[in-house]
């Protein structure tokens, strides 16, 4: 199946060979002054999903190592391919530390052959996490950023019991400061609102699936025009933050129900869905999808994922499924 890298600045030639050396790949074929595409078999080819611990993607330490003492074995034709299996997670991981960005579709298609795209909000389409933010205007930031990274990163820390622990420590925080902190602290993701308009443009149902918070969701949705949004609700009395959440929590096997609900809604599977997120929450929606794409993703999820994005913007994702179909047709 096709790996597609993507630059920032036109692609050396130096840097494509180092790439070639760590995948054992002959070299790629280039797509673009900013593109190329490598040719890899020994990946699991489900439509770039997995279950939620990425299991149907892992390979152990030894047998990367046993793999990697083998040569390549190349089949005949144009297309040259790695017999080795790779984990995805370490192909991207490759990609990573030369400064590429990379997508590795198996089953490459249009954007206008998805039906929905669906975001996470904190770290994915906004720069921040909102409740760190907020933590920092009653001053315990850093006690609820540890707890945000520890639910985001690993997933160690059972989530409902870290967002109810942090939430609780917003208590007495009045509702008037959250305008305040939207307009100096919140900025859109590099790509953000091209991406959407991108999506809208060629008939995708656009959602935001949020751990967050939905004075925060409410705002992104209109300024960037997505279609709904679902998130947290934090009780209020007074004007000021009980510190409890209301309504139905929304953790990732939530956020998971929501997508196949707006794919039950349109009428169609998941595997017509993109989901475009950062952390351990996302996983369980990612794994129903047919395209996951992290935008500077914690470790926990590159074993996941078809779209690695550390460098680039969000609006790069139209042109990487182009360049995979324009790859997979040669």
């Amino acid at each position: 199946m096709p790996l597609i890298v993507l630059g920032a600045t036109p692609l050396q030639s130096s840097v494509l060979d180092d790439l070639a050396r760590r995948l054992e790949t002959p070299p790629p074929r280039r797509i673009s002054d900013k593109a190329a595409a490598f040719f890899l078999s020994g990946l699991d080819d489900g439509d770039n999903r997995g279950g939620p611990d990425g299991h149907a993607l892992r390979t152990d330490a030894a047998q990367l190592r046993a793999a990697a003492a083998k040569p390549p074995t190349l089949r005949p034709g144009l297309r040259h391919e790695l017999r080795h299996e790779l984990r995805h997670d370490w192909v991207h991981a490759q990609c990573q530390a030369l400064g590429l960005d990379s997508a590795i579709i198996a089953r490459p298609r249009a954007l206008a052959d998805y039906r929905l795209m669906v975001f996470d909000m904190d770290s994915t389409l906004i720069n921040i996490e909102c409740i760190d933010e907020l933590a920092d205007l009653v001053g315990r930031k850093r006690e609820v950023a540890e707890l945000t990274e520890q639910a985001m990163q690993s997933g160690a820390v059972d989530y409902d019991t870290s967002l109810r622990m942090r939430t609780r420590l917003l208590a007495g925080l009045p509702t008037t400061a959250f305008a305040a902190l939207y307009a100096e602290r919140v900025r859109f993701s590099p790509g953000a609102g091209a991406l959407i308009a991108a999506a809208r443009q060629a008939g995708l149902k656009t959602a935001i699936v949020s751990g967050g918070f939905d004075y925060f969701t409410g705002r992104v949705r209109a300024e960037l025009g997505v279609d709904v949004d679902y998130s947290n609700h934090l009780a209020v009395q007074d004007g000021r933050l009980t510190g409890e959440i209301t309504g139905t929590l929304v953790n990732a096997d939530v956020k998971a129900a929501h997508v196949s609900q707006l794919c039950a809604d349109l009428g169609v599977p998941t595997s017509d869905a993109i989901v475009v997120g950062d952390g351990s929450n996302d996983r369980k929606m990612m794994a129903l999808a047919g395209l996951s794409v992290g935008f500077r993703p914690k470790p926990v999820l590159r074993a996941q994922l078809g779209v690695v994005l550390d460098h680039l913007g969000l609006d790069v994702l139209p042109q990487m499924l182009e360049y995979a179909q324009l790859a997979s047709a040669r």
